[in-house]
């Protein structure tokens, strides 16, 4: 009945029936503005005594809710809110967060929360004790899982990576951070923008394939977002919505054009 879409949900596993929801204060906005909450997944995590997701949206704003009670009495109150992380232009193409976020848990125990972030960062963003360079186009955001002195998770910037053209949403493992920077086109539009506050062209699909670049599969150190890998020009395509797969110490990729990489370590 249109009531929740803007909203994370919580159902029942059998009847799929309504339990409870979390919709942002400005709600409004975001349908308004299609900044989208469901363009990205939210990701759940144990940490420490409690269940926990994070989750964004287009706006570029990443909220931290308690999985027994996402957004508190008025379903409008997570644990936490992050600033502004990105899209200042108030887009609905081609900023903000796309695809879902990711947790790790590391071997101490500590958690941490991974964020691709589309176009430049955000005046408001807080400042990253790490960083690793430019990054006009996209990045990776990363996040440790802190609490208040009264107990109450937060997220703590940590790191940010260097330049992604369109990251797709990360993978991790053994302490390291897979990631595609896509090389897409993601403008929808001729003339961009908001989506309501003008007629809008949509472009056609010779129009998408323009200013694309190969995609890159990156490894990063989960812990600072260092460069370990990347993967130059082995993929010979963009990358449209797909993400990447681990099994047996080797990553899958697939390109625009359905060929499918594997990436693995040198034997011995």
């Amino acid at each position: 009945n249109q009531k929740y879409g803007s909203s994370v949900i919580a159902a029942s596993l059998k009847e799929l029936e309504l339990k409870d929801y979390f919709a942002p204060l400005n709600w409004r906005d975001v349908n308004r503005y299609d900044w989208d909450i469901g363009c990205t997944s939210p990701v759940w995590f144990a940490h420490r005594n409690r269940n926990l997701l994070a989750g964004g949206g287009k706006e570029g704003i990443v909220y931290l809710m308690d999985a027994a009670e996402l957004g508190g009495k008025d379903h409008h109150t997570p644990l936490f809110t992050t600033p502004r992380l990105g899209n200042d232009e108030d887009s609905f193409q081609g900023t903000g967060i796309w695809g879902g976020l990711s947790a790790w848990q590391d071997d101490k125990g500590d958690s941490w929360v991974y964020v691709p972030m589309l176009g430049p960062v955000s005046k408001h963003a807080p400042k990253f004790p790490k960083t690793n360079g430019p990054n006009p186009n996209g990045s990776v955001m990363a996040f440790k899982v802190a609490e208040t002195t009264e107990g109450k998770p937060v997220l703590e910037p940590a790191w940010i990576s260097g330049d992604f053209k369109i990251p797709e949403p990360v993978v991790i493992a053994n302490g390291v951070v897979f990631v595609l920077s896509s090389g897409e086109n993601v403008n929808q539009t001729q003339e961009g923008g908001v989506i309501f506050a003008q007629k809008q062209t949509m472009l056609n699909d010779a129009q998408r394939k323009e200013n694309t670049e190969r995609a890159v599969l990156y490894a990063l150190d989960a812990k600072t977002g260092k460069v370990l890998y990347q993967s130059g020009n082995a993929i010979d395509t963009w990358v449209h919505f797909s993400g990447l797969a681990l099994a047996n110490s080797q990553v899958y990729a697939v390109d625009r054009d359905s060929q499918v990489y594997c990436f693995g370590l040198k034997g011995k």
